[in-house]
């Protein structure tokens, strides 16, 4: 999620979870918010979920974790590399090129994986939707990320 959107929904989200959390815990005390034990249930239970769900948006999108932004930061940096190694191949659809972006990717932690439209449509290395990272938590934030890219 784009970190100015995180600084505008992070807050409200902690506040409104932090309400009906405490309102829910209340209601086990005998302090009633709401009518009757299934809203207050419903509080509690809507409470806890959004505290979750802000949590995990700030596991998303901080800048110390890398996932898209930070592939897309890397594919930029093995290109630069092997226009640098390969200049007589700069200009062409070198698959001197193509093979040394993707070793470098490889170094990274990154595989190629056409199953993205996006990279559907151009596959080239130089299309970071074209890589997924080989740990499986980043792998499964990645591809959250680019479905809604």
């Amino acid at each position: 999620m784009n970190e100015d959107m995180v600084t505008l929904v992070a807050p409200l989200t902690l506040l409104l979870g932090a309400g009906l959390l405490s309102a829910g815990i209340l209601s086990f005390f005998d302090i009633h918010f709401f009518k009757n034990k299934t809203v207050e249930l419903a509080a509690l239970a809507s409470g806890l979920a959004l505290i979750v769900l802000t949590e995990i948006i700030f596991a998303t999108s901080g800048p110390s974790i890398r996932f898209l932004n930070g592939q897309r930061n890397d594919l930029l940096e093995c290109r630069r590399d092997a226009e640098s190694a390969l200049p007589l191949e700069r200009h062409e659809s070198s698959r001197q090129i193509h093979e040394y972006i993707l070793r470098c990717m490889s170094g990274f932690g990154y595989e190629w994986a056409e199953a993205h439209r996006k990279c559907k449509e151009e596959p080239v290395s130089t299309n970071p939707f074209c890589y997924l990272p080989m740990r499986t938590f980043d792998r499964v934030v990645t591809q959250i990320l680019m479905a809604f890219e």
